[in-house]
């Protein structure tokens, strides 16, 4: 790994032993005032914005990640940081970044805690998940396109289609995790269970539960996975 974009300080001698170890990751690394104070050559090449444009930054203002809902990841009061800050680890989680350009682009980040005298570095590995975001897009919106095929052959077969049979529900757009979630369900796991196999806490598992709950329009996890095997977000 090439240190392009070094901190402006020395950093940390830990923190200096991850960043020089061999890794197929982008790494950045963000100091406890949320500094971006080194940028390899890999996240360059990942995210299209250069170390000169990114070291010295707020990351919240130069990174400008967010969700699948477009609400901001990166933020002045950083829940990554806060967990760092309390000794608690942080799952992965994808994001979307925008580029010089101006395209926005998938990565997943893995986060590496360590801790200094001033608090926290966050030493984050980037990997590429655009191709993965693409494909269930993608998938979304045949199964889109097909629930809508159904539906006008459905209406001809009732006459015509004058608009007095029943509606079928729209699919609602559900993040990657959320299908992992819901998949998971399907196979009979607890949130213990599914936290275990995706790295994340029973607390964080069941807060994208009650999000499917709400996404379906229902009101347990039977009738959800009911609903979403109907829709055609699960094989019957």
């Amino acid at each position: 790994m090439t240190e392009i974009g070094s901190s402006l300080a020395p950093l940390p001698l830990a923190v200096r032993g991850l960043v020089e170890a061999r890794t197929g990751d982008a790494v950045f690394v963000v100091d406890p005032e949320y500094r971006i104070v080194y940028w390899d050559e890999e996240a360059a090449f990942l995210t299209g914005l250069a170390a000169e444009d990114m070291v010295g930054r707020r990351c919240y203002e130069a990174l400008l990640g967010e969700r699948e809902c477009g609400s901001p990841v990166c933020t002045d009061d950083c829940p990554v940081m806060r967990l760092a800050r309390v000794g608690r680890p942080v799952s992965s989680y994808d994001m979307r970044v925008a580029a010089l350009s101006g395209e926005k682009r998938w990565v997943n980040v893995s986060i590496l805690s360590l801790d200094s005298a001033e608090g926290p570095y966050l030493v984050h590995l980037l990997r590429d998940a655009q191709e993965k975001h693409e494909t269930l897009e993608m998938a979304q919106q045949l199964i889109r396109l097909s629930r809508k095929g159904d539906d006008a052959d459905s209406a001809d077969d009732v006459g015509g289609g004058d608009g007095l049979g029943d509606e079928t529900p729209e699919t609602p757009s559900l993040t990657a995790r959320q299908l992992e979630v819901l998949g998971l369900l399907a196979r009979g796991r607890s949130a213990k269970e599914i936290g275990g196999n995706l790295y994340l806490s029973e607390a964080t598992v069941r807060n994208h539960i009650h999000s499917l709950l709400q996404a379906l329009g229902a009101h347990s996890q039977l009738e959800a996975l009911a609903k979403a095997r109907e829709r055609g977000l699960l094989q019957s």
